[in-house]
């Protein structure tokens, strides 16, 4: 940006000097140097405008990274309480097996009275 207005304020003394009056050539000179006052503010507000915009967005995303923070606790949650059922079951259900197991090799051990 300082380029351009460098190079924009050597051209417009350049065409100062080629015949410009001396009032001309301090119009010139008032005119560019309020050229480059109006880039810079004009550059500061969109460099302030993004930096509204930037952090208006991470404000709006909290919320839905909360969101999907609780969801996953939720469904670990879930997770867990099933797998630990499917595991309280599963260990019934075997120890059922092993003393339905251990009844009948009880009974097979026993010798008929006779």
């Amino acid at each position: 940006m300082r380029s351009a207005m460098g190079g924009l304020l050597v051209l417009m003394m350049l065409a100062g000097m080629a015949g410009c009056s001396r009032s001309d050539s301090q119009r010139l000179k008032r005119d560019a140097k309020a050229t480059g006052n109006a880039m810079q503010k004009t550059a500061s507000d969109a460099a302030d405008a993004t930096k509204r915009a930037t952090s208006d967005a991470a404000d709006k995303a909290k919320p839905a990274v909360s969101d999907a923070v609780d969801a996953t606790k939720k469904a670990a949650a879930e997770t867990k309480e099933y797998v630990k059922e499917g595991a309280d079951k599963a260990s019934r259900e075997s120890k059922k097996a092993a003393d339905k197991l251990k009844s009948e090799m009880k009974d097979s051990t026993k010798k008929p009275d006779q």
